[in-house]
């Protein structure tokens, strides 16, 4: 199953994003796919790899691609989506009993 996050949420605190998908992946068994403009992937790629926060994601989609899958993203345009503003410290503990709720509905 694919756990699909939009470009923006990557950043904010990045080591809570890099804890996100690695619990996501390892524990939960989620493909980590990052959704961003075409544009834009030169750009995401590059930030997280430098900053080490790459580690976890299996590759990049673009929104055209249509990826089913729970999405993490800042609007609720989706099926199984968690709305949220950041991936940030107090926000991760909630990301992560929600992503794991929606593994068991499959």
């Amino acid at each position: 199953m694919n756990l699909i996050v939009i470009a923006d949420l990557t950043y904010n605190e990045g080591l809570y994003f890099r804890y996100l998908t690695m619990i996501a992946k390892t524990e939960l068994d989620y493909d980590i796919l990052i959704e961003s403009k075409h544009n834009k992937i030169d750009y995401y790629y590059a930030l997280l790899k430098r900053k080490g926060w790459f580690d976890y994601v299996d590759d990049f989609v673009t929104p055209e691609h249509r990826e089913e899958g729970v999405r993490i993203d800042t609007e609720l345009n989706y099926p199984m989506t968690i709305r949220t503003s950041q991936i940030c410290c107090e926000d991760t503990p909630r990301l992560l009993g929600q992503i794991k709720s929606m593994r068991h509905i499959f």
